[in-house]
């Protein structure tokens, strides 16, 4: 008897790794996004301890006040451009689970294709294996009605 093949296994593991792939990414992503949102919250905690550090020293020089000036502008662009960035990241990962969705869909559809294919082989097998019985109970009636020499 014959060994079931699945014609389109090939494209199945293809469409698997692919998947695993596009998963992977999609981790990265996630791991990004999570450094990017502990890089703004680490950049709003040190601008905040600066300030509070310098406003709790009691007189402060007009240079003072200019230094804090020019730390809140740069840490606040830096917060800003951590922030577009992290933007575009959620974008970029929306659009990947979109991928991921429609490559697990087609996975799912070659492995139902493949159970139904198996069930189909199997069906044909038993229909053979019915036939083969069929023959072997006909010729041993056959044989058995034969007059004997």
């Amino acid at each position: 008897m014959a060994t079931f093949q699945f014609r389109l296994a090939r494209v199945l593991e293809w469409y698997q790794k692919r998947t695993r792939l596009e998963e992977d990414r999609i981790r990265v992503l996630l791991a990004d996004l999570e450094r990017m949102t502990a890089g703004i919250a680490n950049i709003r905690a040190s601008r905040e301890a600066v300030e509070k550090s310098l406003l709790n020293e009691g007189s402060l020089q007009a240079a003072d006040f200019l230094a804090l000036s020019g730390y809140r502008q740069r840490s606040r662009r830096e917060e800003l451009a951590l922030e577009r960035t992290r933007t575009r990241t959620e974008g970029v990962l929306v659009e990947q689970r979109a991928r991921v969705k429609a490559l697990r869909t087609r996975v799912r559809l070659l492995e139902k294709l493949r159970e139904r294919r198996i069930a189909e082989f199997r069906l044909a097998e038993d229909h053979e294996l019915e036939e083969l019985a069929a023959d072997s109970f006909r010729a041993a009636a056959f044989r058995a009605n034969l007059p004997h020499a």
